[in-house]
């Protein structure tokens, strides 16, 4: 009885505080900078003390009472002097942030359920350093970063992404307790371009037999042939000689090459070859083709209801085949919410 009654109560109060957090989630919203490069200002910043700097106010407090009950001029010019250096403090925190610009960094390719980092570049547009500044992309967790008077200082976020497509990235907070840790400033901003998310690379339950039409044909598969077909889960047993060394390198498992015969044109991964599996599972076994694919040199083509890429090869047709599948029935920019899991990642300087 007691657990139900904590539930209600946590709902009645989450009800009562959800209009509190429209509203204030639409305050900072209509302040905060959006754009591939981002500059903070005093409209957007945010100063508040921290746990020390209560403190110390309290602190503060108490010697004016002490300096006044006894008439101490020593008492007296120690809390002034104290206060002045909080006066100071003030602006020396919220100047930390400004004059920085933010950019959205040159990102590696990003899958789905795989963690990836988020290139962020700080610059100093005033010359001047910038110490002490956290990232995040939330209040509990920050990788802390120093801004050169000149050059480019660069922080990498951790985000892994939970579907496919056209996807925005979350709001990012920065914030700064330089120099003395007695205050706490913070703002928001957002990068405007959203990143494209190839689907999450699946091994087939099987292979792919007998495909193509009268126009293109992949072909029927022989095994033990001399040709490259993909790879397969190592198996106790298999020639270490066969075993795919740039996968493992890339700790993606053990994998061994599997070598067949094709008799037929060319090498064609086909939609209609899975018909019996979900969208989402042909998708990630088409991407996991190419894949290997494209890691052995090979020319393919892929074939989507609707859509068409002929026969080739290199990294320029593995993208073309990575973004059809990834927009394929999604071609619409969403939004972040559920969409990704975060963690912080590292600092890095050139």
């Amino acid at each position: 009885m007691t657990r139900i009654f904590q539930v209600k109560l946590l709902k009645a109060l989450s009800d009562f505080f959800e209009p509190v957090r429209r509203r204030s989630s639409r305050f900072f919203g209509s302040r905060m900078p959006v754009g591939d490069k981002v500059t903070l200002n005093q409209r957007s910043s945010y100063i508040w003390p921290s746990a020390s700097g209560f403190l110390l106010l309290g602190i503060v407090v108490l010697m004016m009472i002490g300096a006044t009950n006894y008439q101490n001029n020593l008492a007296f010019m120690l809390t002034f002097l104290v206060v002045g250096l909080g006066l100071a403090t003030i602006i020396l925190t919220f100047k930390n942030l400004q004059g920085v610009e933010f950019s959205l960094g040159q990102n590696k390719e990003f899958f789905v359920e795989q963690p990836s980092s988020i290139s962020i570049g700080m610059k100093s547009l005033n010359r001047s350093r910038h110490s002490a500044i956290g990232f995040g992309w939330n209040k509990g967790a920050a990788v802390w970063g120093n801004v050169p008077e000149e050059g480019v200082s660069r922080v990498s976020l951790t985000i892994t992404p939970k579907s496919r497509g056209y996807l925005k990235l979350p709001r990012i907070r920065v914030a700064s307790i330089y120099p003395f840790g007695w205050l706490t400033t913070w703002a928001y901003f957002k990068f405007e371009s959203p990143i494209l998310v190839y689907p999450q690379p699946k091994e087939p339950p099987q292979t792919v037999d007998d495909a193509g039409d009268s126009d293109f044909e992949e072909g029927q598969k022989r095994a033990g042939g001399d040709e490259f077909y993909g790879l397969k889960q190592y198996q106790a047993g298999e020639p270490l000689s066969r075993i795919d060394w740039k996968s493992y390198a890339r700790e993606r498992g053990i994998y061994v090459r599997e070598f067949a015969n094709f008799q037929g044109q060319q090498l064609c991964f086909d939609w209609q070859s899975y018909s019996g599996f979900p969208v989402e599972s042909r998708i990630s076994f088409l991407t996991f083709l190419v894949e290997q694919a494209a890691a052995q040199n090979l020319g393919y083509a892929l074939k989507l209801p609707g859509n068409f890429i002929t026969f080739a090869e290199g990294e320029k047709h593995r993208a073309n085949c990575l973004k059809a599948l990834a927009l394929f029935e999604n071609d619409n920019v969403v939004d972040d919410r559920g969409n990704f899991s975060w963690e912080n990642n590292r600092q890095e300087k050139r």
